[in-house]
């Protein structure tokens, strides 16, 4: 069995409840599934996959548990929400499908945690959001038992990466303009801290550099008011520089 399917990136719980959980290789979120289709042929195609429309990868959150299918579940995941490039991730998903000559249907982003869940309640009652992000997209092969090996990838960046730092935390965050950039220091931030999600501002939109910190450290500041947060300030540090594939780059050093 063949899919295409995105990787999904966020800072998992250590326990889920009861099920058949996937391991955390084998999260993803399926664009589209083939089934029994020649590999050999559909790689010698893959030069002409279809463009998905961004090179770093696009933030979100997982804001409901799924349970599928409706009326009989025999899985158990997480929804997806974008806080950016949600059209035109949908858009991407209905191109794919177009390419591989698909039937056309309706697209319900989500990652499967676990076959054959145990209780639906306990599902619901443990769920908390969770930032998430995409990022490369694979050619999946099912292996059976809920394991999958990649056969392609296709590479997008990481909107940020944690760093090595003597004393604070640090982070290269990526983007392509300052609102992209304020929206994944942000997620970098989440991932140290999932209560921080709630008070997300994911429309905000610096035009320079000290806007871009204000904003970050208001974030910190309302989050502190409410349920208190384990960061100072982001700190008014380093340059934001232009790679020459026009991806800009931040080290974002974070106060703790």
């Amino acid at each position: 069995m063949l899919f295409f399917a995105i990787e999904t990136i966020c800072p998992w719980p250590d326990l889920f409840p009861k099920g058949r959980i996937l391991s955390e290789r084998d999260r993803h979120m399926t664009l589209a599934f083939l089934g029994q289709v020649d590999p050999v042929s559909l790689l010698s195609r893959l030069h002409d996959f279809p463009d998905p429309g961004f090179r770093v990868g696009l933030a979100g959150c997982f804001d409901a548990p799924l349970f599928l299918p409706e009326k009989h579940p025999r899985t158990a995941g997480w929804h997806v929400r974008l806080f950016e490039g949600g059209e035109m991730f949908v858009q991407f998903q209905r191109k794919l499908a177009s390419w591989l000559c698909l039937p056309e249907k309706d697209f319900l982003p989500h990652v499967t945690l676990a076959r054959d869940p145990k209780d639906l309640s306990e599902w619901r009652q443990t769920f908390s959001l969770r930032p998430l992000y995409l990022q490369h997209i694979h050619l999946y092969k099912s292996l059976g038992s809920s394991r999958y090996e990649s056969l392609w990838q296709y590479p997008i960046l990481p909107p940020f990466e944690e760093k090595e730092h003597t004393a604070d935390i640090a982070f290269t965050v990526r983007g392509e303009d300052w609102k992209s950039l304020h929206l994944h220091a942000s997620l970098a931030l989440a991932f140290q801290f999932p209560p921080l999600l709630p008070f997300f501002d994911a429309e905000r939109n610096p035009h320079e550099f000290d806007e871009l910190i204000e904003g970050l450290n208001c974030l910190i500041a309302r989050a502190d008011a409410e349920c208190g947060a384990p960061f100072k300030a982001v700190s008014y540090h380093g340059d934001v520089s232009v790679r020459r594939d026009g991806i800009w780059e931040w080290e974002m050093i974070v106060d703790v």
